[in-house]
C-alpha cells in the first residue's frame, strides 16, 4: 500500500495514471475500410501495454536509475510505433489508395500515452531535483524527453516551453490531416476524403517537432555544462 500511495504522490503522477487509462480505452489505430485497416483499442495492443507497464514502472519503482530506464523504454516504444505507422503509410496498400502520412493512421490513444509519458518524465525530474544527488548522467537521458532535462535543474518554465513547442508541432501535424485521427470516430471513415494538393505542411510540422526536440536537448546540455563549470 505504501508503494501504491507513493505512485500518486504528486499531481503529475496522478495525471500520468489517468493518461494511461485513457490510452487503454481509446483507439490506438483507426479504421479505414477502403484500405482494409481496422480499429483497435489500447487494451488490444501489445505496444500500448508495453508503454503502460513502463510508465507504471516509473511511478512504482523507488530507484531513480530504474525510473529513468523505464521512462526511456516508454519513449522508445512510442517513437518506434510512430515511425512504423509512418513507414506503413508508404506501403502499396496505403499509398495506392491515398497520399497517406503517418499522422493519418495514428489513433488518439497514442497521444494520450505520449501525454502520460510527459507527466511521468515530470515525476522523475522532480524526484531527481529533490534528491541530494549531484548532477550526473541522468541529465543526458532526461534530455531525451523534450524539456525535462531542464526540470532537473529547476528550470521549470524554460523546460515546459520546449515541451509545449514540441507537443504543439506534433498536435498541429495531426490536425493538418484531412482524416483528423485525433477526432476519428469508432466507426471510422467509409470513404476517403478528397486528396489534398500536397502533404508538405504535415511533413514540415513533423520536421519542426524533431528540430525542436534536438534544440531542447542541446539547451539542456548547455545548461548542464554551465552549472558544472
Amino acid at each position: 500500500m505504501t508503494r501504491l500511495r507513493s505512485a500518486v504522490d504528486s499531481p503529475p503522477a496522478v495525471f500520468a495514471l489517468i493518461s494511461m487509462f485513457v490510452a487503454l480505452v481509446s483507439l490506438w489505430t483507426i479504421r479505414i475500410p477502403r484500405v482494409a485497416g481496422d480499429s483497435s483499442f489500447g487494451f488490444q495492443s501489445l505496444v500500448c501495454w508495453l508503454v503502460v507497464l513502463a510508465v507504471l514502472g516509473v511511478l512504482l519503482l523507488r530507484n531513480l536509475r530504474l525510473e529513468v530506464a523505464s521512462l526511456l523504454a516508454a519513449e522508445l516504444v512510442l517513437v518506434a510505433w510512430y515511425a512504423w505507422e509512418t513507414w506503413l503509410a508508404t506501403t502499396t496498400s496505403y499509398s495506392s489508395q491515398y497520399d497517406f502520412v503517418g499522422t493519418d493512421l495514428v489513433g488518439p490513444a497514442w497521444y494520450a500515452a505520449a501525454l502520460g509519458l510527459l507527466f511521468a518524465a515530470a515525476v522523475v525530474a522532480r524526484r531527481y531535483r529533490d534528491s541530494d544527488l549531484n548532477v550526473g548522467a541522468e541529465t543526458w537521458w532526461l534530455a531525451a524527453v523534450p524539456g525535462f532535462g531542464l526540470l532537473r535543474f529547476d528550470r521549470t518554465a524554460r523546460g515546459l516551453l520546449w515541451t509545449t513547442l514540441v507537443a504543439a508541432a506534433l498536435w498541429l501535424a495531426s490536425l493538418d490531416s484531412p482524416i483528423a485521427p485525433v477526432f476519428q470516430t469508432v466507426n471510422g471513415m467509409q470513404n476517403l476524403p478528397d486528396p489534398l494538393p500536397t502533404r508538405t505542411p504535415t511533413w514540415i510540422l513533423l520536421g519542426i517537432a524533431v528540430l525542436l526536440a534536438v534544440l531542447s536537448a542541446a539547451d539542456t546540455i548547455r545548461m548542464r555544462r554551465r552549472l558544472l563549470s
